[in-house]
């Protein structure tokens, strides 16, 4: 486990290095992001010259389980992204429309998959490998103040997201969770983009209200795992099933680097929701007696608030710090209470001001209902221990650039009482806690 580390680690550092001596231009790092945000969701590339403009995006994590989840080991991945962008007006004078593609080409494997066996997904890379279209989309300017944007594109790459947060490696500090556990396929969030309309309004200079509506579910009609179902983007494409909607209102202070931010939000599901402990007779569906079919439980739900704030700055150097959480339903949510929050701190050393560093945690409750079949089932099997109350890690990441769009990224995150099995119907608990060391590597040329 250790050499195949070292492997993943070294090879993803040479590349690094070959990178960072190479003499062709280099895009400015955008603002700390997760990787789950980093180049792949839809924010415009470079806009000067061209009237049409292509980049090109690097990230991997070299992660290792060492101790604790399903069993230890390691795992390496990587994804390749094509992105491009047009400014209709400019091309073919279609004024205040741009449009936007991205194509992902992922390969290797992830360690919540494979080795830790929990929730909230280790690295925000991890997908199965395809080649995948991700974003299609057109946006048109409507007047000073609003955008209309309308093809295929992802909720998280907007909606609920701390831009604090988008430093660590975990994927629960992009898309929450919550929402990825508990919305089907997982949501419209990386790696499943969907068919969607979005409207953002700039009610004024301090605010942003933004509201969207995707087919309910991102992989499109059928059973079975919903990344294999629409591997390479182009199932969600059919508009089926009820509707998911989200919106939230914005609220921050002035300036470029605002000293506070405060969103509310929500979203609803128009679909049908089993419920997590009752069949359609009300009895338990851990019962010999249960007839094996759901309650099922009209509509889904949640809110969700996040504030983010500057709490220090002195030249380079700034303390920012997060706080998000959601609430849902606990009949017919694996998931009915998260929070998230974290502190970063740019410029940690002397001589390296676009170097970041920061340290956070997500606790994410486990329902009642989850819990009391779980408990229920474990009963009925001599031994049977008792289900957690919560999954939660804690992650500390060292951001740090080695040129202009080159950048590692080492970080080590503790998995508190990993529960992936519990989504599944079953499985024994796992070890209390599990240590995880990454290298997270990024490009953008």
């Amino acid at each position: 486990m250790r050499y195949a580390l070292s492997r993943c680690c070294g090879a993803a550092l040479a590349l690094i290095g070959l990178l960072a001596s190479s003499t062709a231009p280099a895009q400015s790092l955008q603002p700390p992001e997760n990787a789950q945000h980093q180049g792949e969701n839809g924010q415009p590339s470079r806009r000067d010259a061209a009237p049409v403009q292509w980049s090109f995006t690097y990230n991997s994590d070299a992660n290792a389980d060492l101790s604790g989840g399903e069993r230890t080991g390691s795992a390496y991945l990587q994804r390749l992204g094509l992105i491009g962008d047009a400014d209709l007006d400019r091309l073919i004078g279609w004024h205040g429309a741009t449009v936007h593609i991205s194509v992902h080409s992922i390969a290797g494997r992830g360690l919540s998959a494979t080795r830790t066996g929990n929730i909230l997904t280790v690295s925000g890379l991890e997908a199965a490998p395809a080649l995948r279209l991700f974003n299609l989309w057109i946006e048109q300017k409507l007047g000073a103040r609003a955008t209309l944007r309308a093809g295929q594109f992802t909720a998280g790459q907007e909606f609920a997201i701390s831009p604090t947060a988008n430093l660590f490696v975990n994927a629960t500090f992009g898309w929450p969770g919550s929402f990825a556990t508990d919305l089907p396929s997982g949501g419209p969030a990386y790696p499943l983009a969907a068919p969607g309309i979005r409207l953002a309004v700039q009610a004024d200079d301090r605010t942003m209200i933004r509201a969207a509506i995707f087919p309910g579910d991102p992989a499109g009609k059928g059973t079975g795992d919903p990344q294999r179902r629409d591997l390479h983007g182009i199932n969600s494409l059919r508009l089926k099933g009820k509707p998911f909607a989200i919106a939230e209102i914005q609220r921050s202070s002035s300036g470029d680097d605002p000293s506070w931010t405060a969103t509310l939000g929500g979203w609803v599901h128009f679909d049908s929701f089993d419920d997590l402990r009752l069949d359609d007779t009300g009895r338990s569906l851990a019962s010999p007696m249960s007839s094996g079919r759901p309650l099922r439980h009209a509509r889904n739900g949640a809110l969700y608030a996040i504030t983010d704030w500057r709490l220090w700055r002195s030249g380079t150097r700034s303390v920012h710090g997060f706080l998000r959480g959601s609430a849902s339903p606990k009949d017919r949510n694996a998931i009915d209470l998260y929070v998230d929050a974290g502190l970063s701190m740019t410029s940690p050393l002397r001589g390296r001001p676009k170097d970041v560093v920061g340290v956070a945690f997500a606790i994410a409750h486990l329902s009642a209902g989850l819990r009391s079949l779980g408990d229920q089932r474990a009963g009925l099997v001599p031994g049977g221990a008792s289900t957690p109350g919560f999954e939660g890690v804690v992650e500390a990441s060292y951001q740090m650039q080695l040129r202009p769009g080159v950048s590692v990224q080492p970080n080590v995150q503790m998995i508190l009482h990993p529960a992936g099995a519990l989504l599944t119907g079953g499985g024994t608990p796992l070890p209390r806690r599990a240590i995880v060391l990454g290298l997270r590597t990024s490009l953008r040329l």
